[in-house]
């Protein structure tokens, strides 16, 4: 099994209400991916409930049976089309895939 985590955090200045905004907009982007490619075996979104100055904002949780479907996953219109539509959000991303 692959696990691939993404760790969104927003990129300041914004306002609460941005802030709040923004991470709805993610989560309508992200969240349905896991349920529009039938390869992906989990596929979790979360927003972070913790204040903290080392914390992200926003996190994908998913797994894979291969590296070839992760590759299919980052490759997919599906996918494509979400990242271009999460552009307009100003965030830093950290990535992590590993063998589980």
């Amino acid at each position: 099994m692959i696990k691939h985590i993404v760790i969104f955090r927003l990129t300041p200045p914004y306002t609460s209400e941005e802030k709040e905004r923004s991470l709805k907009r993610l989560s309508e982007i992200f969240s349905p991916l896991g349920a529009k490619l039938d390869f992906i075996i989990e596929y979790r979104t979360g927003i972070n409930i913790l204040e903290a100055e080392y914390a992200g904002d926003f996190v994908i949780n998913s797994t894979f049976s291969s590296l070839e479907d992760l590759n299919r996953y980052i490759a997919s219109k599906e996918h494509r089309q979400a990242v271009a539509e999460a552009s307009e959000i100003r965030k830093s991303k950290i990535v992590a895939d590993y063998i589980d």
